[in-house]
């Protein structure tokens, strides 16, 4: 084989080869995340309890819709809802706490372990408690 032919498949070669090499895309968005601002609930105890039933309602319609984003954010909602009500209804006492926070656990378990009949069971609950009120 003559010396220009094997400079002719040297160079084949290579620009066969080039064509293998790897090409990486960027694709990586160029936007950047938002923070998500947080509302910290405020009212009376009984602007509270309604505004916790209604949450608690969306929280049912959304596990029943399979909507499990929107679920997160009510159960978020109604967990800060729970932290700014339990200090102003303490004085009706330790029970009346415990029978709310198993009201707030059923909407936990709703999420958790999936059961929309918890989220119903929960707003059945409250709106027993609010009628007593």
């Amino acid at each position: 084989m003559s010396a220009s032919a094997r400079t002719f498949l040297v160079v084949l070669a290579s620009c066969s080869l080039a064509a293998c090499s790897t090409t990486i895309v960027d694709t990586a968005p160029t936007t950047t995340l938002v923070a998500p601002t947080t509302v910290v609930p405020s009212g009376t105890a009984t602007e509270l309890f309604d505004q916790l039933q209604a949450t608690i309602g969306e929280l049912s319609k959304a596990i029943s819709d399979s909507d499990r984003a929107l679920a997160k954010v009510k159960l978020a909602e109604i967990e800060g809802i729970w932290k700014v009500l339990q200090p102003q209804i303490a004085e009706r006492g330790d029970q009346f706490i415990q029978d709310m926070q198993r009201i707030i656990d059923l909407a936990i378990s709703s999420i958790e372990r999936n059961r929309p009949a918890d989220a119903d069971k929960s707003l059945r609950f409250l709106s027993l408690v609010i009628e007593t009120l």
